[in-house]
């Protein structure tokens, strides 16, 4: 899924497994089935997340991703120096795109890649 969506900016592709994942969802019930990190050369990052540049979560069904979403973008608006980031979702799939580092332009690019 991820292969399909990056941007000529993507440096790497990461699978999350369950020895790397930082929430420890992959795999585990109310959890993702897959995902996998999308690191950007217009991203700088320390632990594989988000802030690498995008993440790619595909979910058992549409309304596990739609609920994931709202409860990452309501933390986020509930404390604004964790940082911003742009999602969109295509079915049971969530795409989350790092709004501190990453260009709204760019977010569109990977958008427009996932939704077709």
């Amino acid at each position: 899924m991820a292969d399909s969506i990056k941007q000529p900016s993507a440096t790497k592709i990461v699978a999350i497994t369950e020895d790397n994942d930082p929430n420890n969802l992959i795999g585990r019930p109310n959890g993702y089935v897959s995902a996998a990190v999308i690191y950007d050369s217009n991203a700088t990052c320390t632990d594989i997340g988000v802030d690498c540049g995008a993440t790619v979560e595909v979910w058992p069904d549409e309304a596990s991703a739609k609920t994931r979403s709202e409860y990452i973008l309501s933390i986020l608006k509930a404390s604004p120096i964790l940082g911003s980031e742009f999602h969109t979702l295509d079915g049971p799939v969530l795409l989350r795109v790092d709004g501190k580092q990453l260009k709204p332009s760019l977010a569109k690019k990977y958008a427009a890649a996932l939704t077709g």
